[in-house]
């Protein structure tokens, strides 16, 4: 009887479910507008485990100018202890590949290389990217991390809701808040203005 009691313990502390906390995820997903027209769609991810946090962005778009283009992007983003560890952004226009960009974190500045090899370095800790500002209200921050051009870009506050970023390519992005996500985006690109709608399901 004793030993059975002790075998019923050892097996009781054996099957104990792993305590870890579990993963959240969280989606969001957008409707790219031109002229009123929905074009494509950009789904948003958030994942969190311990102090870790993934950002996974991915969009498809179809435009229509004087020919068809067919953009697809995407972006995954990791933060450790609030901290940018990496971030790639990968983009084919009409299957040829035209960016794929990736910065790494090694302890004390950014590694950076696009599809051409390496591509020099970035020597400051960054706490907000462009992938992140869909899940997070920029508030007072000034600068955020532009994926895709592997810099800095200043973020300047409109109104109580509303943040735009100017990129170095003279393009401009609005960002629209409600309850500290992102509701709308108002991109002006090289080839259309086109706005991101945040889906009321999701």
């Amino acid at each position: 009887m004793k030993a059975f009691l002790i075998i019923s313990i050892l097996l009781s502390g054996y099957f104990q479910p792993n305590m870890a906390p579990p993963i959240t995820k969280e989606y969001l997903n957008y409707s790219i507008i031109k002229d009123d027209k929905t074009i494509g769609n950009i789904r948003v991810e958030r994942s969190s485990k311990d102090d870790i946090t993934e950002y996974l962005f991915e969009s498809r778009a179809k435009v229509k100018i004087l020919y068809s283009i067919e953009i697809y992007d995407k972006m995954g983003v990791t933060f450790k202890k609030n901290i940018l560890q990496q971030a790639k952004l990968y983009r084919t226009m009409n299957g040829k590949l035209k960016v794929n960009n990736t910065a790494t974190w090694n302890g004390s500045f950014y590694n950076l290389s696009d599809k051409d090899g390496t591509n020099g370095f970035l020597k400051q800790s960054v706490f907000c990217s462009t992938a992140s500002l869909y899940f997070n209200e920029p508030g007072n921050v000034k600068s955020v991390f532009s994926e895709k051009f592997q810099k800095m870009v200043p973020i300047q506050k409109i109104d109580s809701k509303r943040y735009r970023i100017d990129l170095p390519n003279g393009n401009t992005t609005t960002y629209t808040y409600n309850s500290g996500i992102c509701t709308l985006v108002e991109a002006n690109t090289d080839f259309a203005n086109l706005k991101f709608v945040l889906n009321k399901t999701h």
